[in-house]
């Protein structure tokens, strides 16, 4: 971490700050969930629960492109964002046709973010390697 931008270790701490109390939190809301009776109220609250670490990741990531002064990252991973974005969408897009259509099972939404997470990193693997491994 030590070739990073400041923006750059800042929003690293902020991920994973916001992963750890995520995974703190995650597993007793499903296991309450899938083992009591949970009135809708107390599932509303749950659910928001669940999300807010993960809400916490997308506010991070507009926050280190405003806090970043290095223009060539901000450069990169606004094209990684883009890139994934796209990807993204495009997915989300043939996916729900292929519901509708029948051809596919129903998917939660909740996976649209994490198929746009797992990309991003996909691209930013990709670009790295084809810079050959220099920042």
């Amino acid at each position: 971490m030590t070739s990073f931008t400041p923006a750059q270790r800042a929003h690293t701490r902020r991920i994973l700050w916001l992963m750890l109390v995520y995974l703190i939190i995650l597993p007793p809301l499903v296991w309450l969930h899938a083992h009591r009776h949970i009135g809708p109220a107390f599932s509303l609250v749950m659910a928001i629960a669940a999300a807010l670490p993960l809400l916490g990741v997308f506010a991070s990531w507009g926050r280190y492109l405003s806090d970043e002064r290095d223009e060539y990252h901000q450069s990169l991973t606004l094209r990684r964002i883009a890139i994934a974005t796209n990807a993204t969408m495009g997915t989300a897009i043939v996916w729900g046709f292929l519901q509708a259509f029948g051809a596919m099972p129903l998917v939660e939404a909740y996976w649209i973010p994490f198929v746009w997470v797992v990309i991003q990193g996909v691209f930013a693997g990709v670009s790295y390697l084809s810079r050959g491994g220099k920042e």
